[in-house]
This record gives C-alpha cells, structure tokens and sequence, in this order.
C-alpha cells in the first residue's frame, strides 16, 4: 500500500507539473532589461525594456517605450513648447540593443520577473496592443510619462498593483535631487537645469513617483512582494543577472552640494567687476559686464519661455525669473553706449543696474516667506553677487 500511495502521488504532482506547463503563459518567461545611465544628454536618465521569450517557437520580443526621432516634423519646435511626442517600439532582437548599450559603457541588468502564467499572458496581450500604430505614440514627459513609468504601469496593471501599494512610502527625494546627481558630471549642463527647473520638482516623491528612472524601478522591483496561486507572498523579481558591468558614467548616491562653489565664482566675480568699474578706460569692466548681462538675459528669455508660455510643467513657477530676466538683457544693451558716453546713459544704466540687483536680492529674501521654496541657492549664490558688482561697478564711474 505504501508503494501504491507513493506511486500515485508521483503520477498526481506529474499530472500537476504537465498542467501547469499547458496552461496559456506558461510558455513565456517575462524580463526586465534595464539600461542605466549614458553619457548624452537624453541618456542621463536610462532606459529599460521589457523582455518576452516564448520557449514553444523560441522567438524573443523587445518592447520598449520613449522613442523619439529628431527628424519628425517640427521635432525641436515642440520640444520648446513642451509638446514631446514619443513613441512604443518593439524588437526580436534583444540581444541587439544588449550588446549596443554594453559597447557604451551602460551597466546593465536583467530580472526575470516571477510572474503567473495569465499575468505573462496578459502583459504580452497589453504590449503587443499597446504596439499597435494607432495606439504606440504618446505625449511624452521626462518626469511623469517616459519609459521607465509605462513599463511601471503595464507591470503593476498585470499583478493588481502591488508595486503601487509597496511604493507609496517617501523617496526621501525630490525630482530636482535626482536630476542633480545624475547630471553634476557637466557643470554646464547641470547649471543649464537648475536654471530651467521650477517649483514643481521640489516635492519629495513617492517611491511610486521615482520609478521615473530605470535605475530606481529596478532597485525598487526587488522590495516588491506578490501574492502566490496559494496566497503565499514571494518576491516579483525571480533572479538578477549582471549583463554588463559597466562603469563608464559613475553616478552618486546622493547630489552634491555645490553652493560654496557657485558663491565662490559669483563672489570673485561680483568683485573683480566692482573694482573694474573704477578704472579710467574701463575697457575689461564693458566686457566682461556686457558679457554677463547678455548671458544672463538670454537665459532671461529661456526661463521666461518656460515658465510662462510652454507646456513643461516642471519649468513653472520658476523663481529664477527674479534673477535671470529681460531687465538683464536690457541692461546688456545699455552698458556699451553708458560707459562711452556716461551722462544720462550712465545714469539709466546704472538704476537699470540697480533694478537687476534688486531682483535678485528679493529671490533671496522672498526665501524667509512661506511658498518660496524653490531650491536654487547655487544660481543665488552666483547671480547676486554678479548683479550687484556689475551696479558698483558702474556706480564707481561718476556720469560726466
């Protein structure tokens, strides 16, 4: 009786296992290919994939969102207004893409997700309809609607939120400490968005909000947990494999705080500009303080445009305005003609000076106010004391 028992249960978990291999899904095995951080600009954030192997035909689909094409019609006009439009793609190559940001020097991850066979079987239906041309483009949003959260959504959809649940806890960081970090390699880059990034991304975000980033959705999938066919929780991610090691583009844990350095510019050369201001032909105080001014100004017209009039919702509110504006690139124009003739153009240079100077002192008084919150102490730490030696500067020089 006992071998009969034995043999029976053998034969029941065979029967079981063949069942189980025979439902719809059972053929897939679902992965997450994350692409970490490049060296161009569009590549500081990552990219990542859904990888789908179907073991019955062995064909293997890479699907993938935030593509874009810089030769689509009016590409950088929308661009400035904030009107991105990105698209799906989908490949049966993923080795392809694998070895491509490999030879870049972008680390590389893959984790099998641990998935049921109908959540595998849904998530592929969801993708190869979401594929489809009148369904693949979208109005795309580095910050709320890129790559990292489509493929976000589409997982949680498949398993009933439980990445939503498991992510609604604080970061611990805000979309402007990401961005730092992940761009403090250039410092022209990074002072070009702190210049451009409002109020909007001062926020701390959820968990759920920082899977924005590729790198972020992939740390976060291995908290999550899921409810087996038993009502057993187990972890989603199944294994984690190391594609590619990479190294070439290192990011911080956590941004670095470059206010001491910002002030230490803008001090040396706020001062170098009032000293300059004094001397008699004041041919190196004309240009360096016109150079300035234009600089500022034009930046003046970029945060203006931002802030304003196009559709970026994280450049709204932006606070900089009090410190690059259209008063700068008026002063740009005024300063040539001021320092040759002095007079009366001395004179409206110098309250037009003034003026900039004030502005900017406001941004830093407006700080001690509740709603002026904005994190732009470095561009503070900078402008200010520029404005203000580009005004003694010209003070410096008596109107003839």
């Amino acid at each position: 009786m006992s071998r009969i028992s034995l043999a029976g249960l053998f034969l029941f978990a065979l029967r079981a296992s063949l069942l189980a291999q025979s439902e719809p899904g059972s053929e897939l095995t679902v992965t997450l290919l994350t692409y970490e951080t490049g060296g161009l600009v569009f590549e500081r954030f990552g990219h990542n994939a859904i990888w789908i192997h179907d073991s019955s035909t062995g064909a293997d689909r890479h699907y993938d969102y935030g593509r874009f094409d810089f030769r689509q019609k009016n590409f950088f006009l929308r661009f400035a207004q904030g009107k991105m439009w990105y698209s799906m793609g989908e490949d049966s190559l993923p080795d392809k893409y694998i070895a491509f940001y490999a030879s870049e020097g972008r680390r590389i991850r893959a984790q099998e997700l641990d998935l049921t066979p109908s959540e595998r079987r849904s998530l592929k239906e969801f993708l190869e309809t979401n594929i489809r041309p009148e369904n693949a483009g979208y109005a795309y949003d580095y910050y709320l609607d890129n790559c990292s959260t489509r493929i976000r959504d589409a997982i949680d959809f498949v398993i009933g939120g439980a990445i939503h649940r498991y992510a609604e806890r604080p970061s611990g960081f805000t979309w402007r400490d990401e961005t730092r970090r992940l761009d403090e390699h250039n410092v022209f880059l990074y002072t070009g968005l702190m210049l451009a990034l409002g109020q909007p991304v001062d926020r701390e975000m959820s968990r759920w909000e920082q899977m924005f980033l590729p790198g972020r959705l992939s740390e976060h999938l291995d908290s999550v947990q899921v409810a087996g066919p038993d009502g057993t929780m187990r972890p989603l991610v199944r294994t984690n494999r190391i594609l590619a090691e990479g190294g070439r583009w290192p990011v911080p844990a956590r941004p670095t705080n470059w206010f001491w350095r910002y002030l230490l510019v803008g001090a040396l050369v706020g001062a170098a500009l009032a000293v300059l201001g004094g001397i008699a032909r004041g041919g190196l105080f004309l240009l360096l303080a016109t150079l300035w001014a234009l600089l500022a100004g034009v930046a003046g017209i970029a945060v203006t445009w931002l802030s304003l009039l196009s559709s970026h919702r994280a450049a709204h509110q932006n606070e900089n305005l009090l410190l690059f504006n259209l008063v700068v690139l008026a002063l740009a124009v005024m300063l040539p003609r001021a320092v040759r003739k002095g007079g009366a153009a001395m004179k409206t240079a110098r309250r037009t000076a003034l003026v900039v100077a004030a502005l900017a002192a406001l941004g830093l008084l407006l700080k001690l106010l509740p709603g002026f919150d904005q994190s732009n102490g470095e561009l503070i730490a900078l402008a200010l004391p520029i404005h203000a030696g580009v005004w003694a500067g010209l003070r410096s020089r008596a109107p003839s």
